[in-house]
């Protein structure tokens, strides 16, 4: 067998593969062997049959189908194995020659492992944003947990107000007739909070505990619901009860209740380390990917379809993985969203790529200056996760070891892209520059 490599574009290559008709012969004996036992022939018993008997009742290439079923895997492993390339995909095939007394040709071509053309990564010239943790930025994550520490109270006063939470029982109906999802009991909205139909909760403003009101409205054109859209409706809306938020004082009480902290000083001092880290995070990683850019762009690579495609399949379970986390599944999503996960899969292309080329990147990167991870590196990483895990019994921090271990091949591809960005940002030229007017991101207290 004899294999001969041309590549073509988008990171593809064409495998020929020829064979004599030794080596054919060969595997239509095995697909004779394989198959006679499932073969009737009049005169002899089953799966007795001579070779020559079946091919002269069925023709002879009866085995040939067979033979290249059988042939097709080993003859594109070989030739893969002896071209050296990296598939990224599994091939398409096609049978150029197939001749008992001469042999057959087959051609493979497929994606392959694309091969980068790496630029210049060393003095780049990038900005990067100053960390700026303002006053302003610690109140409004203190009055964020104001509000999560807040509770609900029955109200002093009798009649709905702007700001208060009506438990409200409430029937719609249109054309004088009830309608599906039109009705609940001890329903609880916040007036003024926008949840329900334009001018629903306007018209409660007013009404008493105990009292019953009919409100008019008109669904919106685009309501989800497409039965109901632009439909004139009434409500018949009972007040059964009238609560207040109440909101905790901002004190050292406070700081106690919400945190591990003795005062407030010390709870503001922790909001204030969580936002700068956070805006660290953050200008940092802008700055890496706009290094990463940079060389993508004096860098040139082709990357195959395949590639993206399964890239993008990545990131969109990854999407999903978080959808989950805030309690909406796959299929509820694409049918509020109205897509298709195919659809989704395209948007995610180019980021896909994007990623590709940058991992590209670092790997190039690497193998020219040599990085490496020791086994010592690894296990200090794995280590600082159980650390800070906090306090773990013996079987605990058994099973995390052994899920760490289980990881170890990431944890090194972890700690190999850190070095090489390292490596990328000491010898870059950067510039500090001031913060965009983008208010900062939100952070957490983490008590």
């Amino acid at each position: 067998m004899a294999a001969i490599m041309e590549k073509l574009e988008n990171s593809r290559v064409k495998l020929t593969v020829e064979i004599d008709a030794e080596t054919l012969e060969s595997a239509m004996e095995e697909a004779y062997r394989k198959n006679v036992k499932h073969i009737n022939i009049p005169g002899f018993r089953k799966g007795k049959a001579p070779r020559k008997i079946i091919e002269l009742n069925f023709g002879p290439d009866v085995f040939v189908e067979d033979a290249v079923e059988i042939l097709l895997p080993r003859l594109y492993q070989q030739a893969v194995e002896e071209t050296e390339i990296q598939p990224v995909d599994q091939p398409e095939v096609d049978i150029e020659q197939i001749d008992r007394q001469e042999g057959a040709t087959f051609v493979f071509t497929v994606d392959v492992y694309p091969e980068l053309q790496l630029g210049n990564y060393q003095g780049l010239e990038v900005e990067r944003e100053i960390v700026q943790v303002s006053d302003e930025d610690v109140e409004n994550i203190l009055k964020q947990e104001q509000q999560r520490a807040s509770e609900l109270v029955v109200a002093e006063h009798t009649a709905v107000q702007e700001g208060d939470f009506a438990v409200i029982d409430f029937i719609g109906y249109v054309d004088g007739k009830p309608f599906s999802g039109g009705a609940a009991e001890n329903q609880t909205l916040e007036i003024g909070s926008g949840q329900f139909i334009p001018g629903f909760e306007e018209q409660l403003v007013g009404v008493s505990v105990g009292e019953t009101k009919d409100i008019q409205v008109t669904f919106p054109e685009n309501y989800h619901a497409e039965h109901l859209a632009g439909q004139e409706a009434t409500f018949t809306v009972t007040v059964n009860e009238l609560k207040e938020k109440f909101l905790p004082e901002i004190d050292d009480e406070f700081a106690k209740d919400i945190s591990e902290h003795g005062t407030l000083d010390e709870l503001k001092a922790e909001i204030r380390k969580n936002l700068e880290d956070e805006a660290t995070r953050r200008t940092t990683e802008q700055m890496e990917n706009k290094l990463l850019e940079l060389i993508a762009e004096d860098s040139s690579v082709e990357i195959p379809q395949a590639m993206i495609e399964h890239q993008a399949e990545h990131l969109v379970d990854f999407f999903f993985q978080n959808m989950r986390s805030q309690g909406l599944n796959e299929e509820m999503y694409l049918e509020m969203t109205g897509q298709s996960r195919e659809e989704m899969r395209v948007q995610f292309e180019p980021q896909a790529k994007t990623q590709i080329t940058y991992d590209l990147i670092l790997e190039a990167i690497q193998e020219k200056e040599g990085i490496v991870v020791s086994e010592e590196e690894i296990e200090e990483k794995i280590q600082e996760y159980l650390n800070s895990a906090g306090e773990l019994t013996p079987e605990l921090e058994e099973r995390m070891r052994e899920y760490w271990n289980s990881q170890r091949h990431n944890v090194e591809m972890s700690l190999m892209r850190d070095k090489t960005m390292q490596l990328i940002v000491e010898s870059a030229a950067i510039t500090e520059v001031e913060p965009a007017s983008a208010p900062a991101e939100e952070g957490e207290v983490n008590a």
